[in-house]
């Protein structure tokens, strides 16, 4: 059946198919309408082209993984000033992607404002980590100067934070909208794995990543979260001595999700620090904004093992 003899020309959201190189094959007269399109003009065309910036890239990058992985790739885009949920599917033939699916779910305007706390949340995770490595790296715990600097710069961070959150929570009160989002939980533990598995081919650390074929949905922003436990690993990963061998896991557990990174060194357990016990701070607010709980345990025979539990979605 083609697309003119299907339902797609009569859906109410924007639909598009596009062959495995990302070539628009179809688009619906609601995706022509709503990203101005040039009808008539579409077939052939790269259908990141009809998007600019971060939502180009996210085009780009959703195609790849849907044709590599042959499973649906979900994410977030905002194209002038309406934001949209998009799933992309694979179109299947022999059990490789043939093509792919995307159809885009505008968000309501009270989400919309929800999307830009969560944009706004990205630059203030990403300063918390600067900080926090810099602490970690110059001994500023220990170090009273640079341990006072670091921590007036984190308590301020703190402030802005707490007026974004609060934007959110006015904004979700006011439009009955939950601030929680539902996340795919093995979508997102996929992310963190694919992202970890490059960073040890970069350093030459050995990495085994575990993860079940099915997770329940979890409570979180799930961009938000991937983006604070990809920047956790990478820095382990390159931070540690050579030989050192990691794990990334994930399970289901009392409703929600236990996601799990163990440090080993090539002679046994890593050694750190003093702080070993202390989660980084940036990763502790990312996971305690989403209702989740952080925890890291050093022991000299099993390794560092730092676990986020993430409350399951209602």
């Amino acid at each position: 059946m083609s697309p003119g003899q299907s339902l797609l020309p009569f859906l109410p959201a924007p639909v598009a198919v596009a062959d495995p190189e990302g070539r628009a094959v179809y688009v619906n007269p609601e995706f022509v309408r709503a990203f101005d399109a040039p009808e008539g003009q579409v077939h052939g065309r790269p259908l990141a082209k009809f998007f600019a910036g971060g939502a180009r890239e996210a085009v780009l990058v959703a195609t790849a993984r849907v044709c590599a992985e042959v499973r649906v790739v979900r994410f977030l885009l905002r194209e002038s000033d309406a934001a949209y949920a998009v799933s992309a599917a694979p179109i299947e033939a022999e059990g490789a992607a043939v093509g792919l699916v995307f159809l885009f779910s505008q968000e309501p305007t009270g989400e919309q404002v929800l999307s830009f706390h969560r944009e706004i949340q990205e630059p203030i995770d990403d300063l918390a980590h600067c900080l926090d490595s810099l602490l970690e790296q110059t001994g500023g715990r220990r170090a009273e100067r640079f341990r006072g600097q670091v921590e007036e710069g984190l308590r301020a961070l703190e402030r802005v934070r707490k007026w974004s959150d609060e934007l959110r929570d006015f904004v979700a009160t006011r439009s009955h909208e939950p601030a929680a989002r539902r996340c795919d939980a093995l979508e997102l533990a996929h992310q963190v794995g694919e992202a970890a598995g490059g960073a040890a081919r970069r350093t030459g650390h050995a990495l085994e990543v575990l993860i079940p074929a099915t997770l329940p949905d979890v409570s979180c922003d799930g961009a938000r979260l991937s983006a604070a436990l990809v920047r956790f690993v990478r820095d382990r990963l390159e931070l540690a001595r050579e030989g050192s061998r990691f794990t990334w896991a994930a399970k289901a557990l009392g409703g929600g999700v236990l996601l799990s990174f163990t440090e080993m060194g090539s002679e046994g357990a890593l050694s750190f620090g003093t702080d070993d016990d202390t989660p980084p701070a940036a990763l502790s607010n990312a996971v305690q904004a989403q209702g989740g709980s952080v925890a890291r345990v050093a022991d000299p025979v099993a390794g560092v093992t730092t676990t986020v539990h993430l409350p399951g979605a209602e």
